[in-house]
């Protein structure tokens, strides 16, 4: 059972009304992964998003032509969320996410909550804005993963590397 404290003592819900970590308590549940399983992969319909409980997560790209998956991050700290696209977005994965580690996580669908911070507008803002601040450190290690490959690439091979 996922309780008000374990909520309000993620960095998504901190500070929120009780009445508020209730009814998001009510629709939640812990949900665990064993080590190497794949919670979702793109083109999948997003219906949750996840908050890390207990374990590490790996978040990947496949990004075309590369033959391998690109590792964009490795969640480790409990209440870092993932599979935003279950609340912004086109509701389909654009990445992947394995346990690395047998995990624990509280699943939220993603409608509900949704319809809950449209029905609490205050509850709604502080929450999106916190959700707008994770989107932007995640694209933000995701463009120096970028231009770490730009660079790379476009090294000449006898060039030594720069410090």
């Amino acid at each position: 059972m996922i309780t008000t404290e374990i909520l309000g003592g993620l960095e998504l819900f901190e500070g929120l009304p009780e009445h508020a970590l209730r009814t998001i308590a009510a629709m939640s549940e812990e949900l665990s992964f064993a080590a190497g399983t794949v919670i979702f992969s793109p083109e999948q319909a997003s219906r949750r998003i996840f908050l890390l409980l207990e374990g590490s997560v790996r978040l990947t790209l496949h990004a075309s032509p590369l033959t391998e998956p690109v590792t964009v991050t490795v969640l480790t700290t409990p209440g870092q969320a993932f599979s935003f696209s279950s609340i912004v977005g086109r509701g389909l994965h654009n990445s992947s996410a394995e346990a690395l580690s047998d995990i624990r996580t509280i699943a939220i669908p993603g409608q509900s909550l949704m319809e809950y911070l449209a029905r609490e507008p205050a509850v709604g803002f502080v929450v999106m804005t916190r959700v707008a601040a994770l989107i932007t450190r995640r694209l933000g290690a995701l463009r120096r993963l970028l231009i770490e490959t730009i660079i790379d690439y476009e090294r000449p091979s006898t060039a030594p590397p720069e410090n």
